[in-house]
């Protein structure tokens, strides 16, 4: 969510900085920095070597894939529903991406079920997955894609 707005506010480029704990052995869970920052990295260490892939390193790397060759990123909006976030994706040589989202509460907003989008769409069949790389129907008809939409980020590609 943060690389998009800050794309479509004109950053050209973004990095994850926590790749991986500095040395592989037992982590303090109770040291302060582990604590503010203990969940983030994106690998982890197993036998002495950084091979463990969390979560989060599936859903960056899925991000970095489709925003390759992006040109331009652009924020759009709808006024009948102010929560809900929509970015445009120009990209060489690829079809268009859309990435949506319902802004929503940070604690309870996943709980909340989705609400469905219409959006203009005139690139063809879409492929739709979420953040996490799970498929989520989209139906396209009539230069519209019509999608459900939760605090999980959505893909939409041609």
């Amino acid at each position: 969510m943060r690389t998009m707005l800050a794309l479509a506010s004109g950053v050209h480029r973004t990095a994850y900085w926590n790749l991986g704990p500095e040395y592989p052995g037992p982590v303090d869970h109770h040291q302060m920095m582990h604590l503010m920052i203990g969940k983030l990295p994106l690998l982890g260490y197993t036998g002495g070597e950084l091979a463990v892939r969390h979560p989060a390193a599936d859903t960056f790397a899925r991000l970095a894939g489709h925003l390759a060759v992006a040109q331009a990123v652009r924020q759009a909006g709808d006024s009948s529903r102010p929560t809900l976030r929509v970015f445009e994706v120009d990209r060489a040589g690829r079809a268009p991406l859309l990435v949506l989202w319902d802004h929503r509460d940070a604690f309870h907003g996943e709980d909340e079920p989705p609400v469905t989008v219409s959006w203009p769409w005139t690139a063809g069949p879409a492929t739709v997955t979420d953040a996490f790389g799970q498929p989520v129907t989209g139906q396209v008809s009539g230069g519209q894609i019509r999608l459900p939409v939760s605090a999980t980020p959505v893909f939409v590609t041609g």
